[in-house]
């Protein structure tokens, strides 16, 4: 019966990092107040607390405590600070992970370390944050799994507002150790030695023992959902929400759902625009069922040793000194627009007071929130196109293959946002029936592995109206990643029967246009066109129109249908053997978004956009209806110059004058008036048909534009 409360969905967090000063490795500089009055300066209202790190920095026989914490208990500290500035809190924890490796040989701790093949402690994790000697955790065993559950009972028993978990599912790795080997062998029936030379997904040995795996996999799964309900037990029964990181969970071999059982998540951080943007609005789509938080990184944290120069490798992040410039609005911004809430980080580097870094970026963007919360609040996209990505394609692994489902749904995202078509992000977790019912199109972008319920579903939708868009292995591969040789989970709905996987792509290969079509646009019969370089090797279905063939032109070869439409029902799918997408995001050339665009208007039987907008590319519009019906168009004008090759690097965005924008306003209603929210300021507007036309005299970074109706 437990209810998160209310304002947790709409909260302007400010992240307290806990791997490097003023906690790690010593706890002496460590000032509450001033982190809290922080805080609160730049327009937070909740503080995420980090006191679980390599050690606890509160009283505990359970965890490593610094010598130097005495009787201090800084959990108690910070309440005491955030209740006198009337912020809200809560408490970091973390589910498996590292240890300061001083710890493994202390029999009070040695049973929840991790154990290689050899029975040794593991040092898997290597350099941790903060240059420890970082030893991994067993989060399979019992005795570190009951651990945590009295570990997070003393957390509840502090005054603090709720508990974090960073990245369920997302820092296992195989242990060795007698309690794992025991109950590995009691769940598979399997020797865990069979996975001695397993180090992790991302490098597999050739004669890795995949049945084995696998199971481990599901092993681990299972052990971290049993985790998760008994600590939320714990957690909602003191009468306190719990959140976690939701970073672990689309990846391979994590357990996909465990967003689930959490009041909130937060969605990991992006440097480019389009992929920010595609997140934030896949992890609102998450959150809006239940109505959970969703939240994304912003600001001055370094989460992968971004930004160093190539004689510190292998790497060495700095986590207090990133200084805010305008980069820091606009990730705010899209935060937002993507219906994503900002977490800054971090309060760490204002501690110190490092480099000239300005907090003006957060607090704007802090104030905005602040200022406009309840035109913000519970807005959903309008949306023209629903991208909808498979967690079944993260499980590709099993067969040693990889999917690259988020990459082309990125690619797709991107194209969409230059074109400015209207789209949202829908993981198929999240997809049903009644959910279906209300979308106009969706796009599988490379979505590998499609389970036979989600097919059908899929099949019920187009049949009875729908559009569909689907790209490269697209339902190849069944729901446990294993390829199918039934010709592909969607052969009816795309009208080709898919003979394997892509071979090897072809030098000088292109889309020839072979029969004129009004999906692709003004790209007619004997036209050649850049396309992807691999395809799936496909048949066409009695009553499907092959559009495009691959041809390579070196050697004269036609490589087999590349663009199939068909008509399914009463609905209708476009199919491609490639992936525009991704070459789009490799290229930008405009012929490969031009198609994309082409079918997308072809899906939606060219019904009226949206929104336009009249301006440069790089200026993004994302189009959301209020609570209350009313109509926000987010204005991101992500145009200047950015050196993406190193990861995060600091970006000046140029002002873009006379930017034209245009709505379309729902029949039977009015504008009333219009308002520039950043700028808090009315516009003019005028009707032009049924769209409201806003001139905008200049954008820079970006802008909000509120339509309140009647």
């Amino acid at each position: 019966n437990y209810h998160a409360p209310d304002w947790l969905r709409y909260s302007r967090s400010v992240y307290f990092e806990g791997y490097c000063p003023p906690v790690w490795p010593s706890v002496k500089d460590f000032d509450a107040r001033r982190i809290v009055d922080l805080a609160a300066e730049i327009g937070g209202n909740v503080l995420r607390f980090q006191p679980i790190t390599y050690r606890a920095l509160y009283p505990t026989k359970l965890f490593p405590v610094y010598p130097e914490l005495g009787s201090r208990d800084l959990i108690d500290e910070v309440s005491r600070e955030c209740r006198r500035a009337g912020i809200h809190h809560y408490s970091y924890c973390i589910l498996a992970g590292g240890w300061d490796r001083a710890f493994a040989n202390d029999p009070r701790f040695s049973p929840y370390m991790l154990l290689d093949a050899d029975g040794k402690p593991s040092r898997e994790g290597g350099t941790g944050y903060g240059n420890v000697d970082q030893i991994m955790t067993c989060g399979t065993g019992d005795a570190y799994r009951q651990m945590i559950r009295k570990l997070v009972a003393e957390i509840c028993a502090h005054d603090t507002e709720g508990v974090y978990f960073d990245a369920p599912s997302g820092y296992r790795s195989v242990c060795f150790c007698d309690n794992c080997r025991e109950n590995f062998k009691k769940f598979s029936g399997m020797d865990l030695d069979r996975l001695r030379n397993v180090r992790g997904l991302a490098r597999l040995p050739e004669n890795a023992d995949m049945k084995a795996l696998v199971a481990w996999y599901n092993w681990a799964n299972k052990l971290t959902e049993e985790d998760l309900v008994d600590i939320r037990k714990i957690i909602h029964g003191s009468g306190k929400f719990m959140l976690c990181h939701n970073g672990g969970t689309w990846r391979p071999g994590s357990f996909h759902t465990q967003y689930r059982y959490s009041d909130g998540f937060m969605v990991e951080y992006s440097d480019q625009f389009y992929q920010r943007l595609l997140r934030a609005l896949m992890g609102a789509s998450m959150a809006r069922p239940t109505k959970k938080l969703a939240q994304t990184y912003m600001g001055s944290y370094d989460v992968s040793a971004n930004g160093e120069p190539a004689h510190t490798r292998p790497w060495a992040a700095h986590c207090v000194n990133l200084e805010d410039g305008d980069e820091i609005r606009m990730e705010g911004f899209a935060d937002l627009a993507g219906g994503n809430m900002p977490l800054y980080n971090s309060v760490n580097r204002l501690l110190y007071g490092i480099g000239e870094g300005s907090t003006e970026p957060v607090k704007e963007v802090f104030a905005l929130m602040r200022r406009a919360e309840p035109i913000f609040k519970d807005s959903v996209p309008v949306a023209d196109l629903s991208i909808v990505p498979t967690a079944e394609s993260l499980e590709l692994w099993r067969g040693k293959g990889r999917s690259w489902n988020m990459m082309m749904s990125e690619g797709l995202a991107l194209a969409m946002l230059d074109e400015r078509i209207s789209f949202d992000v829908n993981p198929n977790t999240e997809m049903t029936a009644d959910w279906l019912k209300t979308q106009k199109a969706i796009a599988l972008c490379g979505a590998s592995a499609i389970t036979d319920q989600d097919a059908a579903l899929l099949a019920a939708w187009v049949k009875d109206g729908g559009s569909l868009l689907a790209t490269y292995d697209s339902g190849l591969y069944d729901g446990n990643g294993e390829l199918r040789h039934d010709g592909g989970a969607l052969r009816e709905i795309l009208g080709v029967d898919m003979k394997g996987e892509a071979p090897d792509g072809h030098t000088d290969t292109f889309y020839r246009i072979t029969k004129s079509h009004p999906a692709l646009g003004d790209y007619h019969e004997g036209k050649m066109v850049m396309g992807d370089s691999k395809l799936i090797p496909v048949t066409p279905r009695p009553g499907a129109t092959v559009l495009a063939e691959g041809f390579n032109i070196d050697f004269q070869k036609n490589l087999g249908p590349a663009i199939v439409v068909n008509q399914y029902g009463r609905g209708r799918a476009v199919y491609v053997a490639g992936s525009l997408e991704a070459q789009y995001i490799a290229s930008r050339v405009i012929s490969l978004q031009k198609m994309l665009v082409s079918m997308v208007r072809w899906l939606r039987a060219d019904a009226p956009m949206p929104f336009g907008l009249a301006a440069p590319r790089g200026v993004y519009g994302i189009l959301r209806r209020t609570a209350g019906g009313d109509l926000v168009l987010w204005i991101c004008a992500n145009v200047g110059f950015k050196d993406d090759t190193v990861g995060r690097m600091r970006q000046d965005f140029l002002p873009v004058p006379n930017v034209v924008a245009r709505v379309l306003i729902p029949e039977g209603r009015q504008v009333k008036s219009v308002e520039l929210l950043r700028a808090k300021q009315t516009a003019a507007f005028t009707m032009e048909g049924a769209y409201a036309v806003i001139t905008l005299p200049a954008v820079h970074i970006a802008e909000v534009v509120h339509l309140s109706l009647a």
